[in-house]
Parts: C-alpha cells; structure tokens; sequence
C-alpha cells in the first residue's frame, strides 16, 4: 500500500535504478520518485517538488553515502542545465547505462532478444558538438533549465566546439550592449575549414544590425542567416566525414559528433556486407552522408529525405565527391518509398526520434529487401519499429554507439537479416 508524501517535505532514500533518461528511482512511503543526477546505490535526501497519480519528483537536497562512480562536474551550469544528464558519473559507468538502456529497450518494448555489442566510445568526452542552437532573452544567451523555460545563462558550453563557444562570446557581447528582439541562435562549425555558420531568428528585422558585428569580430565566419535568409556567404559550410567532403546548411540535417559518427558510418557500411551488384535506399538521407560514404561499395543508392535544403545539399555533396551512382529524392519516405519499382538488396535508414512512419514500414517490408541497417538516436522507438519488421526480419547485431557523451542519450546501429523460408 502507497502512504502518503508531501510536496517540499524532505525524505531520506536510497536510489535503487536508473530510469530510461538517468533519473534515479526511489521509493519513498511505496511511492516510486523519480530525482535527476543521483546513482544506483547512493543514499540521499530529497525534496519533494512534484506529486502524480502514480509517482513523483524529487530534487537532491544531499548525499549522504556518494557512489563509487560518482565524480565531480566541471560545468558551473549543471545543476540548473538541461543539456548534460551523466557528469557527475564517471565514463566507463556511463557507457554501461547507456548499454543497459537499448537492452531494456529491445527486450521490454520490441520483446527482442539479441546480444548487444559493447558501446562504441566517443575519443571525446567534452567540446565534441559542432553544432548548438542558444535561446534568447532580452541580454542573455544560454539554454533552458531541465523542464522549465527559464533560461540559464551561458558563458562557455563544455559539449560543444572551441570555435562555437568563442562565437558565443561576440554574440553574446553584442546583444549586451544593444536592446534587440532575438530569440533563437544557432551556431555550426565546419571541419573542413574551420568555418563558423550563424544562424539567427529575431522578432524584429531591424536586428540585421548584428550582421556587421559579426564580419567584424569572427575572423572564420563563413555564412549567415537571418529570419531563413542567407544574408552573408553561401548558406552553408563543409564538413569532412569518412574521407569525403560534405557541405551542410543550417536546416539539414549532419551527425553533432564528426569523430563518432566516422566510426558509426564505418561500423554500418561493414556489418552488412555490401557487395558491388547491390541496389541501396537510404531513407531520412538528410544531407547524402550515408548515401556517399555507402555509392563506391555498391552498383547504386537512391536517397529520400522530406527537408528540401538537405536535398540540395546532398544533390552537391555527390557532385563534390564525383559520385556518379546515386539519384536523390525529396519528399515524404512513406509516399516516396512506395513509388520505388527497383528490386532493394539493402536498406539505410535513419529516421528522427520519432522513428519510421507506420506506412513506410509496411512498404520497406513490401519491398522485402534481404538486409536492413537501422540508424537510430532513441532506443525506444528503434525497438518498436524492429518489432513490426520481426515477422520478417532476425536482427542480428546491435552495436550502441556514444554520439552523445555526458548525456543520456545513445546512437544505435541495427542490423536486419531476411528471414530464409523454410
């Protein structure tokens, strides 16, 4: 039987589990409490911030008996931040849970059993992003408490890029000595020539103004864009990924983790054995990584992506890299994907947190090709959509991939076999 607990009232718990995003799992009174940035094991004391039907919220008051696995936090901002779950445990602990998590996942939600490979690490733990998008209010510049819109203001981001932080700085000076109406900025870097992309939203036209700021204090920026439109260089810059160069707009789509994301591509490309005869769709192709990376191993790619910036993109990265055997298609994957009237050996795919739309799981299996490879950034609705391919397909390797790390959040590569009919 649950007893009662209060709101602001102060308990004495220990954590038993993580939850699926890192929050750990007490029981207070028979009453499941959810508390963030605390480890298996820990005793704590909590405050009470939130009551629900079936569970609550607690916030850390204290540790009373630390983890092993606990470390400190370099970042001032973590407390308050919503953008790292994971720093205050130490990285081997945090690959574990990260391992554990797509587990739980395939088994409780896809109720698929397969044994998952050891996560692939990130060589960095910190300043790995090449991209980070800041809110805006009045002067200041930063990110959302977890769960709030109450914005934390940001000096210097540990997740993201040196070149990104030093452009938050010329930002960040420039909206402290002007009144403006900007509300978004997003800030990309390029490896392949250490270029600087901003991208800002404003309620006003008359914040264009930043503009000369900008040109003036940021020696590697390469483009701008204001209100979606480009107002200095091209609209994009390049990227180089598994040995070809990519360029990337703000709207399209690139992996946040360059160094990750080259092992990720090469774990993919070899676990399915592609062969020089084989026919390739790769779906959600955003800016044509896949879709290069895989052409020279194959007679053929056709890449959909619905974001017309990121086809335009791709349709270029292919001319940049003299890749003369893929087409692109813009438009829905499940319209798109049904027109499709080639015999598909393989199929890529790597689709938005949401997952593969219903229907075009219905035609990928239609299509029946006799391998899949499943790209996905959220375990959960990857092990719902391998359990609508599980009447036909084995999965036969699952390789966790940290593109993420500080966070609770894991990449993850599924490989799908054609089952062979008795």
């Amino acid at each position: 039987m649950i007893g009662t607990i209060k709101i602001d009232e102060i308990y004495e718990t220990t954590v038993i589990g993580l939850e699926n995003e890192s929050k750990g799992v007490c029981k207070i009174n028979g009453m499941v409490v959810f508390v963030p940035k605390v480890l298996i094991g820990e005793k704590i004391m909590i405050r009470i911030t939130e009551i629900k039907k079936n569970f609550a919220r607690g916030k850390l008051v204290r540790i009373l008996e630390p983890s092993k696995s606990r470390i400190q936090s370099r970042c001032p901002y973590y407390e308050e931040c919503g953008g790292c779950d994971l720093r205050h445990q130490n990285n081997n602990e945090n690959l574990k849970f990260k391992k554990e998590k797509v587990k739980n996942a395939l088994s409780r939600i896809g109720k698929i059993n397969v044994k998952v490979d050891d996560v692939i690490s990130s060589s960095k733990e910190d300043n790995y992003r090449n991209k980070a998008s800041f809110k805006v209010e009045n002067n200041r510049i930063g990110f959302y408490a977890e769960g709030t819109y109450q914005l934390i203001d940001i000096d210097n981001c540990l997740l993201v890029q040196k070149q990104i932080n030093d452009s938050l700085q010329v930002i960040k000076r420039y909206i402290l000595d002007n009144k403006n109406e900007i509300k978004t900025v997003t800030i990309k870097h390029g490896n392949a020539l250490d270029e600087v992309l901003i991208d800002i939203y404003s309620l006003d036209n008359k914040d264009i103004k930043i503009l000369d700021y900008l040109t003036t204090n940021i020696s590697n920026l390469k483009t701008v864009i204001f209100n979606d439109k480009v107002v200095y260089g091209n609209g994009y810059i390049s990227q180089i990924l598994n040995g070809l160069m990519f360029n990337c707009s703000s709207k399209s789509f690139f992996q946040v983790n360059s160094g990750v994301a080259e092992k990720l591509y090469e774990a993919a490309v070899n676990v399915c054995k592609l062969n020089k005869n084989d026919v390739v769709l790769d779906l959600y192709c955003g800016t044509g990584t896949i879709t290069c990376i895989v052409a020279s191993h194959v007679k053929k790619v056709i890449g959909i992506e619905i974001v017309e910036d990121a086809i335009i993109d791709a349709e270029q990265n292919a001319k940049i890299n003299n890749i003369n055997n893929v087409k692109f298609i813009c438009g829905d994957v499940a319209k798109e994907v049904s027109k499709i009237n080639e015999n598909i050996d393989v199929i890529f795919v790597d689709p938005p947190r949401k997952g593969i739309d219903r229907k075009a799981i219905a035609i990928i299996k239609k299509l029946s090709p006799k391998k899949i490879v499943y790209i996905s950034c959220n375990p959960v609705t990857m092990a719902r959509d391998l359990s609508y391919l599980n009447d036909l397909y084995d999965v036969k390797k699952v390789i966790p991939v940290d593109m993420f790390a500080n966070t609770a959040h894991v990449e993850c590569i599924s490989f799908l076999k054609l089952k062979e009919i008795d």
